[in-house]
C-alpha cells in the first residue's frame, strides 16, 4: 500500500530540477484579492495538440486552464497557444495576470 501512495505523490509532485522537466510554469495574479498562484502544467496531458488551421500562426499546441486560488473564490481563466518546443506564441488570461512564465 505504501509503495501505491508513493507512486501516486510522485505522480503529482512536481521534480526538483526544472530544466528537463516535463512541467511548463506559469505565475499568475488574481484581479479581485492580488493572490500570486503559481501553476504547473504537465506538458504530457495538460496540453492538447492542435490538428486544424486554429489558432495564431506557427501554434502548434493548446492550453485551456481554470486557475482557482486559496484566498476568494474568483476563477481565472488561461489560455495559451505554443510552438512545437513548447515555446509560448499567444496568451490571453481572464480574471487575472500573467506575471511570469517558465
Amino acid at each position: 500500500m505504501a509503495s501505491f501512495l508513493q507512486n501516486l505523490k510522485n505522480f503529482f509532485v512536481t521534480p526538483a530540477y526544472s530544466s528537463t522537466s516535463n512541467f511548463i510554469t506559469f505565475e499568475v495574479r488574481c484581479n479581485r484579492c492580488s493572490e500570486e498562484i503559481t501553476v504547473n502544467i504537465r506538458r504530457g496531458s495538460d496540453i492538447s495538440r492542435l490538428y486544424e488551421e486554429e489558432g495564431p500562426a506557427g501554434s502548434v499546441f493548446l492550453l485551456r486552464k481554470e486557475i482557482l486560488g486559496k484566498k476568494c473564490n474568483n476563477l481565472i481563466y488561461l489560455t495559451a497557444y505554443f510552438g512545437e518546443n513548447y515555446n509560448l506564441i499567444s496568451s490571453e488570461i481572464s480574471g487575472g495576470k500573467i506575471i511570469e512564465h517558465k
